[in-house]
């Protein structure tokens, strides 16, 4: 088996597949690493969303978004659950990468 080179980031999230399920992060070293500098991130400027560049683990680039809330009516909106509606752009997160 092939070993993930240690000088990237891979981060895998898998979402929960019905609830009361984990979600579970695989990742590795550096992985995690981009993940926590992008919590501390949205912890300490918090008028910015914390941001971690990975790759999953067929290699394609990605972003994680970590966005710090405050309220139920921040933390209600599902991203991408209409896509169409929301046009990828959940508030807060303004990712010109992101848009269909």
């Amino acid at each position: 088996m092939n070993n993930l080179p240690q000088e990237y980031p891979f981060i895998h999230i898998y979402s929960q597949q019905k609830p009361r399920q984990p979600v579970i992060i695989k990742a590795n070293t550096e992985g995690l690493s981009v993940l926590l500098n992008a919590i501390v991130a949205a912890i300490s400027y918090r008028d910015n969303n914390g941001v971690a560049e990975a790759f999953d683990g067929d290699a394609e680039g990605y972003q994680v978004l970590i966005q710090l809330v405050s309220t139920h009516e921040e933390l209600s909106p599902i991203p991408y659950k209409h896509e169409s509606e929301q046009s990828l752009h959940h508030p807060g997160f303004t990712n010109p990468d992101c848009s269909p």
